[in-house]
């Protein structure tokens, strides 16, 4: 039995199938006894992947708010900007009306 690409390496001898009649088993046996996170390095490969696309190493924390918004705007409906534009207008109104001096 041999299985391709797998993440770290299988012992072929004390490994086996067993084909039923609803199912195909594979016991794979480790040759170390370590944890293994993924299966295979493709399946690895595309979880790094997912972890590092949302990573950003900018120094202000409200960029990533930022990237999300403008991610959702430019993926979204007509009456999603709608409802963005009016939120980023009424805190534009607040944020004057709090500094205005009498």
């Amino acid at each position: 039995m041999n299985i391709f690409n797998l993440l770290h390496p299988i012992d072929p001898k004390d490994s086996f199938k067993k084909i039923k009649r609803d199912m195909v088993l594979v016991m794979c046996k480790k040759q170390t006894s370590q944890k293994w996170e993924c299966l295979t390095k493709v399946e690895q490969q595309t979880k790094e992947k997912k972890e590092h696309a949302g990573v950003d190493d900018s120094s202000d924390p409200s960029q990533g708010l930022m990237n999300i918004l403008k991610k959702i705007y430019s993926e979204g409906d007509d009456e999603t900007k709608r409802t963005l534009n009016k939120a980023w207008a009424e805190s534009q109104e607040k944020r004057r009306g709090d500094t205005m001096d009498f």
